[in-house]
């Protein structure tokens, strides 16, 4: 279930990053999340490195032992487990992918439509963004502060997000990875523009930002500081698959 969030923090980590026009780009962040107990399971805490390459149409982010590539000229994202040496293919149509699984499982139509629209409604959400007056300094960058509710079916999330725009780049806040992966669902590209209207009230790229979700009774707080930005060429083979791993089916 977390791993969908994941999924929500790096679609919004592509929401206050520009469009780049001019050169690739290149950030590391440091993550840190509590531990906590469900079903019956308990994780613990856990601190992390994620490195993210973003091309004009390409995205990769690492962190510990997975890598999620987005191809966005050939409509294809990649869930990579370097520890088992294995990769998923998924359609950024979302809708596909559940098509994909139930008729692999020899559901009928009508079962499957009933199970698309309840795939829709999960995918629903609703962002507010409430600016404030708190500025502060954070490592090199100057700062303000500005409070992200999202709501959706899977819970609540509560984010403080601190924000600069002492980096002299290209803003154009079209979040065109997010809407790819979205925005072909039933009614998801009016959610999409709105989402993206929304977001536009973020200035600048998010230093820091403290999360907390809540679900199922559970309650997960992550901290997310951004501490490399740069600007140059990514190394060739970056976007690739690495060789040797095999594909795995979706569950």
């Amino acid at each position: 279930m977390f791993a969908r969030y994941s999924i929500v923090f790096l679609m919004l980590t592509i929401f206050l990053i520009p469009d780049f026009l001019k050169s690739d780009v290149i950030m590391k962040e440091k993550i840190q999340r509590s531990g906590f107990q469900m079903m019956g399971q308990t994780q613990p805490g856990e601190e992390m490195i994620r490195t993210t390459w973003i091309s004009k149409d390409k995205m990769r982010s690492d962190d510990k032992d997975q890598s999620v590539i987005m191809l966005l000229d050939k409509k294809i994202m990649y869930m990579v487990n370097h520890q088992q040496k294995t990769y998923m293919e998924m359609p950024m149509d979302m809708g596909k992918i559940m098509q994909q699984k139930m008729e692999e499982e020899g559901v009928d139509q009508d079962e499957m439509q009933k199970y698309m629209n309840m795939a829709k409604g999960m995918m629903k959400m609703k962002i507010t963004v409430t600016p404030t007056q708190e500025k502060k300094k954070i490592g090199e960058w100057n700062c303000s502060k500005y409070i992200l509710n999202i709501e959706s079916a899977m819970g609540p999330i509560t984010n403080e997000i601190w924000a600069t725009e002492d980096l002299k780049i290209d803003y154009d806040l079209y979040a065109k990875f997010s809407s790819a992966f979205l925005g072909q669902q039933p009614g998801a590209q009016q959610m999409m523009d709105d989402i993206v209207q929304e977001m536009k009230k973020i200035k600048g790229v998010h230093v820091l930002s403290n999360s907390t979700v809540n679900m199922m009774g559970t309650t997960v707080k992550t901290s997310q500081e951004l501490i490399e930005f740069k600007e140059g060429s990514i190394p060739a083979g970056t976007f690739d698959l690495p060789k040797g791993y095999k594909l795995q089916k979706m569950e």
